[in-house]
């Protein structure tokens, strides 16, 4: 089911643009974001669309509302479904923020955004994620491991490389541990970390 406003969400998103400076921020829009976050958190299995960590048990303010083409530089796609999603803070506001570099050629983008190939991401809401990268999760007791399986060279590794993944790897190995901070030893397990994963799968029925 796709993303619908309501006719007075129409209105509050044009006098939200109307009166100018930051529109996102606008009070008008609490009610038009709230939607947009609902829609993306229970339209499918929430997750955020670029790391693809769950997001079960979290509170909805640890949860962005995120512009796959930034609102900065593409105010026009501010409202369009295909350019919304939703995000960890991790991945929207320390590392993709407002960068431009995930796209292929923003002098031929044109206004055809919707297009595959005009990524070097996982796009959210075109490509399908598990083509080209997938999550191995594994749980024995309280320790939850989680493995990124890198399925194609071009977005599988860019995306995983992109969003740091390889370090969300291991400060999530290094909190099954009990590590709090990373070491020369611990920067070393992710190469092992896949094998372990599949041993522990194995062993849960």
């Amino acid at each position: 089911m796709p993303l619908n406003f309501e006719n007075q969400d129409h209105i509050n998103i044009r006098t939200a643009i109307t009166a100018g400076g930051n529109v996102w921020a606008n009070p008008l829009l609490n009610e038009v974001k709230r939607k947009i976050k609902d829609y993306y958190i229970e339209n499918e299995l929430p997750k955020c669309c670029y790391c693809s960590r769950l997001f079960v048990g979290e509170f909805r303010m640890v949860i962005d509302i995120e512009h796959i083409l930034p609102q900065s530089k593409y105010s026009s796609l501010r409202f369009e479904e295909l350019n919304l999603n939703v995000a960890c803070k991790r991945c929207n506001m320390e590392i993709k923020k407002a960068r431009l570099d995930f796209i292929v050629d923003e002098t031929i983008i044109g206004t055809n955004y919707y297009q595959s190939q005009h990524y070097k991401i996982i796009h959210p809401n075109i490509d399908k994620y598990d083509d080209h990268l997938k999550i191995i999760t594994g749980r024995n007791g309280n320790i939850i491991l989680n493995k990124y399986v890198i399925l194609t060279k071009n977005k599988g590794q860019f995306t995983y490389d992109y969003f740091e993944l390889k370090e969300f790897e291991m400060n999530n190995l290094n909190e099954a541990q009990g590590i709090k901070k990373l070491s020369t030893l611990s920067r070393e397990i992710p190469d092992y970390l896949r094998n372990q994963i599949i041993k522990i799968l194995s062993k849960i029925k």
